[in-house]
């Protein structure tokens, strides 16, 4: 139905630099993962920024890293989120000890559902670690209250910040509310270079186990575990020619979210919203949802769709995927497509 366009600027950077790493010959390990790590901790006010082949790469490494020195050994994660991420908890040696609750309004859990699965949680709570999910190109609206419970609980907050990059809360950015957070820069996000991922965290300590883990450790020579999970220097390149225009790129998908926005409110159809007082989103997607009933029996006509977030549930909250759509948005929509998705919402009210 379209394609993912870069930023024109962003090609034009990422052309200018790339002969100079050939000619440097450094492919690897080389100068612009430093500046890409600087720039996503001037970006984000964190402390640290690792780059990373993925944001699947980043989350493995830091449960790894959880187990190995930590003595964490149990996990939860959220009933609506992708596949991966249960995986990835298996492939990590962790138990998986309890799927948590979603909301519609959010396609997130709230405060109450995460207190809830940690209540009904029997084991000793230094042995858990929480990995919730942004959704949708929001952050969690909770995530200040739950990781406050966290730390009261000597619980290891996670945060899966793949759809949330640029996105703030009270005008703290995602990924900076836990003990680490990890962005994707994967062609299908909100910002968007093709691979890879950063693992962002203000715990020196961990940083310097994930900077040592993603190389094997092959220079201290101290770590029991260790893989590749390095970016490459093109990679990087690319990713930094994306991330300095992530501003440009919001914008042009707010404009986009608002021609919908304007839409629903005069129809009166239920959407998540990506602008409030506290919370500013990435329009990664934009979310109708349907308290009631199934969303294609509420919105027949419109056929114009994108993907679901997710088209499935991993725990309790098995409503989610059918009441809920996701409208195009991607940068530089094309106006007929934002069209039609405007006269189909009309003809189904």
């Amino acid at each position: 139905m379209g394609t993912i366009k870069l930023p024109k600027k962003s090609i034009k950077f990422f052309k200018t630099n790339q002969n100079k790493i050939f000619k440097s010959g450094k492919l690897a390990e080389g100068p612009w993962n430093s500046k890409l790590s600087e720039k996503i901790k001037s970006i984000t006010n964190s402390k640290n920024a690792i780059p990373v082949n993925s944001n699947g790469s980043g989350l493995t490494a830091l449960l790894l890293i959880y187990k190995e020195y930590y003595g964490r050994t149990d996990i939860m994660i959220q009933s609506n989120t992708m596949y991966g991420v249960k995986v990835i908890t298996k492939t990590a040696g962790y138990n998986l000890v309890d799927y948590i609750d979603c909301r519609l309004e959010t396609l997130m859990p709230n405060f109450e559902d995460l207190k809830k699965a940690v209540d009904h949680y029997n084991n000793k709570t230094e042995k858990l670690v929480i990995m919730l999910s942004d959704i949708g190109g929001i952050i969690n609206p909770d995530i200040k209250k739950i990781s406050e419970f966290c730390k009261e609980k000597n619980i290891i907050l996670i945060e899966d910040s793949a759809h949330s990059f640029g996105s703030t809360l009270n005008n703290k950015f995602s990924g900076t509310f836990g003990n680490a957070g990890v962005y994707s820069y994967y062609s299908t996000k909100a910002i968007f270079a093709g691979e890879g991922g950063i693992v962002v965290t203000n715990d020196n300590n961990l940083a310097e186990l994930i900077k040592d883990f993603i190389a094997y450790d092959r220079f201290k020579q101290k770590m029991e575990i260790g893989c590749n999970f390095r970016l490459a220097e093109l990679q990087a390149l690319m990713i930094y020619s994306v991330v300095k225009e992530y501003r440009e790129i919001i914008k042009n998908k707010s404009k986009i979210a608002n021609k919908y926005s304007k839409i629903c409110d005069k129809l009166k159809i239920k959407y998540i919203s990506q602008k409030t007082d506290i919370i500013t989103g990435n329009y990664y997607k934009f979310i109708l949802i349907s308290p009631n009933k199934k969303i294609s029996e509420l919105l027949p006509k419109v056929k114009t769709i994108t993907s679901k977030v997710y088209d499935y549930s991993l725990g309790n909250s098995t409503q989610i995927p059918s009441q809920h759509l996701c409208l195009p948005i991607w940068y530089n929509l094309e106006k007929s497509i934002s069209n039609k998705v405007v006269k189909e919402l009309l003809l189904s009210k």
